[in-house]
């Protein structure tokens, strides 16, 4: 009898050291945070290394790989104290290690494990959603004994950005060239990601770029200028036969002191070519050239999306 007994105390004091462990609250050294960036929304696409400190993440937490420590806690800054903090406060372990895995933007439907990020059907067909960064993380702290002050999660870009740029071919005398419209169809706005990959993309869309008048310039020296009409975020994919970009442009003459203008209905120009697939993290450019001869040409390329392959630091 008395052997059970001090069993029973054994496995109370067991269980006390575990939630001693989980949420010491008069240590403050072993509370989890993360340190702050600022920065801006991520309603403007992040274009360096700075997470914004107006945007909330979720992150989970793993124990020695696959112990659930803490799930689906949504952390967002603290202007008071200068640090990313969880909803619920959560403390490190004593020993072992910790796998942080996270999603951003919060409002995400998306699903977290120990493997990394998954989200069924993400959709991209609106105006915010063009412009909304979907990132991803997953950072090891391999020893919390000597765990850092906070969690340096690093996110990575989910989606393909692309930029549009246009500009006059050449310098034409007496000659004025504008954009009138610019459509992308054949696009697909339906994905699945899991981990770090896309699948099931589905759902042939087309995306108004833009469908007012842009008058085409020239600099001091009569260079033709390159004006940028967008940057926009796409579901990462390969590019089908329907892909393709509608331009619609309009060329002003002037002859004798009078203009003569025409306007030209769109003309179809597909996106294949040296670039046949939008890679998550990765940025895309395409300069249109409008001109009297071969009226529309176009050059495509790509380029890593800020640094450490379009990571972006809450450090």
């Amino acid at each position: 009898m008395r052997k059970s007994f001090l069993y029973i105390i054994m496995i109370a004091c067991a269980y006390s050291l575990v939630a001693c462990v989980k949420s010491e609250t008069d240590n403050t050294d072993r509370l989890i945070s993360f340190a702050p960036v600022a920065g801006k929304p991520t309603k403007a696409i992040i274009e360096g290394t700075t997470y914004p400190t107006s945007e909330s993440f979720v992150v989970s937490a793993y124990h020695n790989g696959t112990a659930a420590y803490f799930e689906d806690q949504t952390a967002s800054y603290n202007s008071t104290n200068a640090l990313w903090e969880t909803a619920i406060p959560e403390y490190w372990p004593l020993a072992g290690s910790l796998n942080f895995i996270a999603y951003s933007p919060a409002s995400v439907n998306a699903t977290i494990t120990s493997s990394g990020v998954s989200i069924d059907d993400y959709t991209i067909t609106t105006a915010e959603q063009l412009a909304t960064d979907l990132l991803y993380a997953n950072y090891t702290v391999a020893d919390c004994a000597s765990h850092p002050e906070a969690a340096a999660i690093t996110f990575s870009h989910a989606l393909s950005q692309v930029v549009f740029r246009v500009k006059a071919s050449d310098y034409y005398a007496n000659t004025a060239f504008a954009m009138t419209s610019l459509s992308l169809e054949g696009i697909n706005s339906v994905g699945d990601f899991s981990v770090d990959s896309w699948s099931n993309q589905a759902s042939e869309h087309t995306y108004t770029i833009t469908s007012s008048s842009t008058a085409l310039t020239y600099d001091a020296n009569d260079e033709p200028e390159t004006i940028t009409l967008g940057a926009y975020l796409f579901i990462p994919q390969s590019l089908g036969a329907n892909a393709a970009l509608n331009v619609g442009y309009s060329i002003t003459q002037t002859v004798n002191s009078t203009d003569y203008t025409v306007t030209n209905p769109p003309v179809s120009i597909h996106l294949g070519g040296n670039i046949v697939e939008w890679e998550p993290g990765k940025k895309y450019i395409y300069t249109l050239n409008i001109g009297l001869n071969n009226l529309i040409q176009f050059t495509a390329t790509a380029q890593a999306w800020g640094e450490a392959e379009g990571g972006v630091v809450v450090e």
